[in-house]
């Protein structure tokens, strides 16, 4: 058995009827429950979630998806690896696309994980991705790089830049890579080890084609732009991460909801008249997100748009291919990289950035009156589904499994 202190896993084998008692539910409190049954072909299947109720496990009301697999991380890489290499893709690029797709799962952000790679194989069979592609690097100063992914696998080349730009930052005091002709890069997050590696702050920024309406509007015209941070954290710890996209949610979250058989939240998602839904299947069918924040929201993306896009770029979302529609082109989406060396900036005998970082952590819990159930601060959740990922498995739409021939 493992718990923490929202999620108990119970692994009990291929027991139809498992006997709750026997696996100590008088000494649980009110928490979710998953039990996971049956040997794993793939991974260990029949994912069920109790709650537990008057001293009685009883079938959860969390939403209860056609079907889930929950496989074992290692395996998952492996897979999604194996089938990138069959598209085409050489070995240590398909190692690469694979590590960042299922990193965010492992994270809990499906809407950026496995669930892209039919689109990916798609996109590689009708030339959208070019598998053959190697980025091109020029130094045009010894703290400015400009990358033409040309049109390869967008993670390749947003790689590459994430590494030279920690490199080039720790060697310079400050950095900057501009990535452009990329295509899909995935979680911005999941570029976070060479800026925790080299000790530096990484801003990052990704423009995406068209998805969310401006305020008030009807059709999506912007791209659900996306912008990170990533804070180093102590020599040998895991960084501080933000990471968002500039719509209410990433797209990838509403197509998750597609595969998973669930309505999208509310307030998620308009359809193409500009009505709210929460059918998922309206946002491929010209529907759209709404910005978070109103016109804020639409200034952070406009912040986005020309950093990302009309600097490093040469071009602003609009002019963004859809993966999914136009399948045989290269979306053209940039992203921008920009380091900053911690010790080039740090103000002699002052507190370090991590424990700056816990002094923010703190001032923000003590906003509340009592420590708050639900998680308070960017990383906690993230942190959480890592866990419950390397105990229990990484959870999959089946649907996915299937779409990919790996179900049985």
């Amino acid at each position: 058995m493992r718990s923490d202190a929202d999620v108990i896993v119970l692994d009990v084998g291929d027991d139809p009827e498992p006997d709750i008692e026997s696996y100590g539910s008088r000494e649980l409190s009110d928490r979710v429950v998953v039990l996971l049954t049956g040997a794993p072909p793939v991974a260990r299947t029949g994912l069920r979630v109790f709650r537990l109720h008057g001293g009685e496990f009883v079938p959860a009301t969390a939403p209860d998806p056609f079907a889930i697999t929950m496989v074992e991380a290692g395996e998952l890489r492996s897979r999604v690896e194996n089938e990138l290499i069959r598209a085409g893709l050489p070995a240590r690029r398909a190692q690469s696309v694979a590590r960042i797709l299922v990193d965010a799962d492992i994270r809990g952000h499906a809407s950026h994980g496995v669930s892209l790679l039919p689109t990916y194989l798609r996109r590689i069979a009708a030339g959208g991705i070019s598998a053959a592609a190697e980025p091109a690097v020029t130094d045009t100063t010894p703290v400015v790089i400009s990358i033409d992914a040309r049109g390869g696998p967008g993670q390749v080349a947003a790689e590459l830049a994430a590494g030279l730009c920690a490199d080039r930052a720790a060697e310079q005091g400050l950095s900057a890579v501009a990535v452009h002709n990329n295509n899909h890069v995935g979680m911005l997050a999941a570029y976070r080890d060479p800026f925790q590696e080299r000790q530096v702050v990484g801003l990052l920024l990704n423009i995406s084609g068209p998805a969310v309406a401006a305020p008030g509007a009807q059709r999506p015209t912007l791209g659900s732009n996306a912008l990170c941070l990533v804070t180093p954290g102590p020599v040998g710890g895991e960084p501080f991460c933000i990471d968002l996209a500039t719509g209410v949610v990433a797209a990838g979250k509403i197509r998750d909801a597609l595969n998973r058989g669930v309505p999208a939240n509310a307030g998620w998602l308009q359809d193409p008249a500009g009505r709210p839904t929460r059918d998922p299947a309206q946002l491929d069918a010209g529907g759209s997100i709404p910005l978070f924040g109103g016109y804020k929201g639409l200034c952070i993306t406009l912040v986005v748009e020309i950093l990302a896009g009309a600097l490093a770029g040469g071009l602003v979302s609009p002019q963004v291919s859809k993966q999914r529609k136009q399948p045989g082109a290269v979306m053209r989406c940039s992203q921008l990289f920009v380091g900053f060396a911690v010790e080039r900036f740090a103000a002699g005998g002052e507190p370090t950035v991590p424990a700056l970082v816990q002094l923010l952590r703190q001032a923000v819990l003590d906003g509340y009156g009592s420590p708050p159930t639900e998680p308070w601060f960017p990383d906690q959740a993230e942190h959480r589904h890592t866990e419950l990922a390397y105990s229990a498995g990484v959870p999959v739409p089946t649907a996915v499994l299937d779409e990919l021939g790996w179900a049985r």
